[in-house]
């Protein structure tokens, strides 16, 4: 079939168009990393206190990333739980004044970047603060409990699909026998007030994965 100049100058645009944007939509999206800090509780023997008997903790991450604000994570961390009652307080019904229990978490969050960022680019910021939040699950001395993770942070990159994060995350869990001590019924709302709180606060490692394609370069986000 017999093509004329002026129509072969239009379908040579609009290929173009298609293929760069499907090579577009193919970018590096995906991260995997570790995670490595400090776990800690919040309850009955510790009500207000960051970094409390503070246990190391590490785990995994996997970050799928929609675009430079909006992610999709998922982790699994492994550490300790303990606290110990002052010896200046006095809880009545108290069995045992101290404990130490294993902790494993599994959560997914979404997460939002409040600056553009991302490390393959030259054009964002090396640099943004970010929120995240979501559902979980920690197994504590063998006891399913689940929970909702939420949590800030400050992720930088050093360029070449490095990142690094400081991450405070807080886990408000649905149970209240963390520290072996199940508070009285008071009449107020004992899910929010009674059930304790796991933490964790440290610093996360991400690379970003290559795609099966490489990707011009002018195409990066």
């Amino acid at each position: 079939m017999y093509l004329s100049k002026a129509k072969l100058k239009g379908i040579i645009p609009a290929l173009l168009v298609l293929f760069f944007s499907q090579r577009a939509n193919a970018q590096d999206k995906r991260d995997i990393g570790i995670q490595l800090g400090g776990s800690y509780y919040y309850g009955d023997f510790n009500e207000t206190q960051p970094l409390y008997q503070a246990s190391p903790a590490l785990g995994i991450v996997f970050r799928y990333n929609f675009n430079n604000h909006y992610s999709l994570k998922a982790s699994a961390l492994y550490g300790h739980v303990s606290g110990e009652l002052p010896t200046t307080h006095f809880i009545p019904g108290v069995s045992t004044t101290s404990f130490n229990k294993t902790c494993l978490n599994a959560a997914l969050v979404g997460e939002f970047n409040f600056i553009n960022f991302n490390p393959v680019s030259s054009r964002s910021l090396r640099f943004s603060p970010y929120v995240n939040i979501g559902i979980g699950t920690s197994l504590i001395a063998g006891t399913p409990i689940p929970d909702i993770p939420f949590g800030i942070g400050l992720k930088i990159t050093t360029g070449r699909r490095h990142t690094f994060a400081l991450e405070w995350q807080f886990k408000k869990t649905f149970y209240d026998e963390i520290d072996n001590y199940k508070a009285p019924n008071d009449g107020q709302n004992v899910i929010i007030h009674n059930n304790d709180w796991i933490s964790f606060m440290g610093i996360l490692y991400t690379f970003r994965l290559y795609n099966n394609s490489k990707l011009c370069p002018a195409y990066k986000e």
